[in-house]
C-alpha cells in the first residue's frame, strides 16, 4: 500500500505543462501533500507529477514462443505486426530497443535523442547494439522535418510523405528510426513502437527525458544481475527520474527527495524483456494492438494499468538509481491552466476505466474514486469556490514574483477537484448507459 501514500506531483509545489506524472501517479493522498504543504514550502523549480545474448537473457526463440503460446486471450496480438527479419516474437538477442512516443516536443526531443546517441560502455553490460524507436504522434512542430528521415522533392521528408505506420531511419541520429502515426495518443504510439522494435529488451522513456551517458549500461548491468540471481527474465529495471525546469542544462539538477516515485511501473524510465511485456499484454481481455490497453484513449493511467498486469504475471521490480534521466518541463505559467484542467478531466475519466478493469481498493485509491478524496478536495476548494477563475489574481502575482512552484501548489486542489468531478460524471454516464460493469477478477 506504500504506492498509495506518495504524491504523483513529486516536489512540493510543483507541476508541469506536459503533466507526465500520470506515469508516477500512485497515491491515496497523491497530490494532497502538494496542495496543502506547498503553500508553506519553498517555491522552487516546477516539476511534473509528475533494448539475449550476452546481456543475460539466454532464452531462445523456441522457449519464448512456447511461453507465449499459452491458451490466453490475445495470444496472437503481435503476430501481424512483427518487423521483417525478427527471429521471434521475443526480439533479436543482444539488441535493445528504446521506445519513445512524441508529440510537438521538438526542442527537448533534440536533447533527448542526442543524449541517447552518446551512450557509453553499454557493451560491457552485454548489450550488443541498441536502436531508438521514435513514434511521432502526428506532430505539427516540424519533428519529422528536423529528423530528416528521408528525401522528398525539396530534400526533406514531410509528415505527408511518411505514410501512417511508415518506418525509416533518421539521417540526423544514427540509432534512431522514426515512425509516424496520426494523432492518437501515447497508448497507441507506444504499442506501435513496440511492434516495430526489434530488440529482446524494451526500454520506455518519454521524449522530454535527457539521460546520462551510462544510462543503458546501468540498466543492462542491473537486468543481468537480476537474471543471474533469479534464473529468469521476470525482473524489470526502474531508473531514477530527476525533475528539472532547466532547459539549457537539465543534467545540472540535483536529485531531490520528492523525485522518488512509489509507482510499481511507469513508462518514464524502465527496461524489461519483450517476453515479459508480451506475457502481460496477453492478459488483456478485449481487442487490442499492443501491450498497452487501447481502451485508454485519453490521458493517464495506461502505464499503471500495464503495471497491474505485470504484477499478475509475476514481474519483479529492481530500482537502478544510477540509470538517471532528467525530466524537463517548463515552469508553471498561466497559459498552461486550460491544458492542465483538460488533462485532469481526461485522467478522471480514464481512472474510471482503470477501476472497472481492476476493481480493487488499491486502484480505487490511486484513481481517487473514494469519498475521502471527494471530501478532501471539496474542503480544500470550499466546494469548488476556489477555482481557476477565483484564484487567478493570486496565481498571477505569485508567477510575477518568481514563485511558479507556489502558484502551482495553490492551483493543485482545484485540479484535483476537476479530476474527481470528471470521474463522477463518467460514472454517472456509464450507469445511465448500463455500462458501469466491473470486470471479474
Amino acid at each position: 500500500m506504500a504506492s498509495c501514500l506518495v504524491s504523483r506531483f513529486g516536489p512540493l509545489g510543483m507541476v508541469s505543462a506536459s503533466w507526465d506524472c500520470h506515469s508516477r501517479a500512485a497515491g491515496v493522498l497523491e497530490r494532497a501533500s502538494v496542495g496543502v504543504f506547498s503553500l508553506i514550502s519553498r517555491g522552487v523549480s516546477l516539476r511534473s507529477k509528475a533494448a539475449g545474448g550476452a546481456h543475460g537473457f539466454g532464452f531462445g526463440a523456441l522457449v519464448c514462443n512456447v511461453m507465449l503460446s499459452h491458451d490466453v486471450a490475445g495470444e496472437s496480438l503481435f503476430e501481424a505486426g512483427l518487423s521483417a527479419g525478427r527471429t521471434s516474437d521475443c526480439g533479436e538477442e543482444g539488441l535493445w530497443s528504446v521506445v519513445i512516443p512524441t508529440y510537438n516536443r521538438l526542442p527537448i526531443l533534440r536533447k533527448c535523442l542526442q543524449a541517447l546517441e552518446e551512450q557509453e560502455g553499454y557493451e560491457r553490460s552485454g548489450i550488443r547494439e541498441y536502436e531508438v524507436v521514435v513514434v511521432d504522434d502526428g506532430s505539427t512542430d516540424g519533428t519529422l522535418e528536423f529528423l530528416q528521415v528521408g528525401q522528398s522533392h525539396d530534400g526533406v521528408l514531410s509528415s505527408g510523405d511518411l505514410g501512417e505506420g511508415g518506418c525509416v531511419t533518421s539521417q540526423v541520429f544514427p540509432h534512431v528510426k522514426v515512425i509516424r502515426q496520426q494523432h492518437g495518443g501515447a497508448t497507441r504510439a507506444r504499442n506501435l513502437g513496440v511492434r516495430e522494435a526489434g530488440g529482446a529488451v524494451i526500454v520506455f522513456i518519454d521524449s522530454d527525458l535527457v539521460v546520462t551517458k551510462d544510462f543503458l549500461r546501468e540498466h543492462g548491468a542491473a537486468l543481468s544481475e537480476a537474471q543471474a540471481e533469479h534464473g529468469d527474465d521476470c525482473t524489470f529495471t526502474y531508473g531514477r527520474v530527476v525533475n528539472t525546469a532547466n532547459f539549457e542544462n537539465p543534467k545540472s539538477e540535483k536529485f531531490k527527495l520528492t523525485d522518488n516515485s512509489a509507482a510499481f511501473f511507469a513508462t518514464g524510465n524502465v527496461a524489461l524483456s519483450r517476453r515479459l511485456l508480451l506475457k502481460a499484454g496477453n492478459l488483456l481481455k478485449s481487442g487490442y494492438d499492443g501491450p498497452f490497453d487501447a481502451d485508454f484513449s485519453e490521458y493517464g493511467w495506461e502505464d499503471l494499468e500495464l503495471g497491474v498486469r505485470l504484477k499478475q504475471v509475476g514481474a519483479r521490480i529492481k530500482h537502478v538509481p544510477l540509470a538517471v534521466g532528467y525530466h524537463w518541463h517548463p515552469a508553471f505559467s498561466m497559459d498552461q491552466i486550460p491544458k492542465l484542467i483538460d488533462q485532469e478531466r481526461q485522467r478522471g475519466r480514464n481512472g474510471v476505466r482503470f477501476f472497472l478493469k481492476h476493481p480493487n481498493l488499491d486502484v480505487r485509491l490511486m484513481t481517487q474514486l473514494t469519498p475521502l478524496h471527494e471530501g478532501l478536495w471539496f474542503l480544500l476548494t470550499l466546494g469548488g469556490l476556489l477555482n481557476e477563475k477565483t484564484l487567478s489574481p493570486f496565481l498571477v502575482l505569485l508567477v510575477a514574483a518568481g514563485h511558479p512552484g507556489l502558484a502551482a501548489g495553490l492551483l493543485s486542489p482545484t485540479l484535483n477537484w476537476h479530476t474527481v468531478q470528471a470521474s463522477k460524471e463518467e460514472v454517472l454516464r456509464l450507469k445511465q448507459q448500463g455500462k458501469f460493469v466491473k470486470r471479474e477478477p
